[in-house]
């Protein structure tokens, strides 16, 4: 059965424009925090897809987080269409960049062509970030909504929702969760309807 909302519990988020706009007072530490609850975890899902390691990806993370905190200031919010493109051309760069350094150390230290850096460099998929991003956000997305939701919802109606993206069917919900059937197809559908209601609110508002 659906819970009553308890609207204390939602994280509210300000619109895109909004919250860039507050974040361009890079001393405004609660816009900079609500900015890192809805991008930071986005951004580092890029990075990792494009086949980098933990360490250099944690590296890279945080030269964007700063190169972020340095340019918004002098962002002009009305020529940023999508800001999650900005946000993926300044990964992207950070990545070139960290692969220029990467392969000047290299040839300072005049390696041998079969080091594995070599290897790994060429593997780190730079001209597929536009592929990425995109894939990334709409699991962002997804994940955004799911926290939002989530509150509305009881804990039984929550798990249902998940064993069935678990791709679990009806029966064996039912018998795990000790639900009825018809309940558990009840739950799932209002479960998802209101989580693709969010997604739509998300997507129009924070890219």
């Amino acid at each position: 059965m659906r819970e009553p909302i308890q609207t204390d519990t939602i994280p509210t988020y300000s619109t895109r424009k909004t919250l860039i706009e507050r974040v361009q007072d890079q001393y405004n530490e609660a816009a900079w925090e609500e900015f890192a609850a809805i991008y930071t975890r986005y951004i580092y899902a890029v990075i990792r897809n494009m086949n980098l390691v933990r360490e250099d990806a944690e590296e890279i993370h945080q030269k964007v987080i700063l190169k972020l905190w340095e340019k918004l200031p002098d962002l002009n919010t009305d020529e940023i269409r999508r800001f999650r493109s900005y946000l993926a051309v300044v990964t992207k760069n950070e990545v070139r960049m960290f692969i220029r350094s990467r392969t000047r150390r290299r040839n300072r230290e005049d390696k041998a062509v079969q080091d594995h850096s070599i290897n790994y460099l060429d593997t780190i998929r730079l001209p597929e970030i536009d592929q990425i991003a995109e894939r990334e956000w709409e699991i962002h997305l997804i994940r955004l909504a799911i926290e939002r939701v989530k509150p509305q919802f009881s804990k039984k109606a929550m798990e249902v929702f998940k064993l069935n993206l678990e791709g679990i069917d009806i029966k064996e919900i039912s018998e795990r969760t000790g639900i009825a059937p018809s309940s558990v197809t009840t739950l799932k559908a209002r479960v998802k309807s209101s989580l693709v209601e969010e997604i739509k609110l998300l997507r129009k508002d924070l890219q």
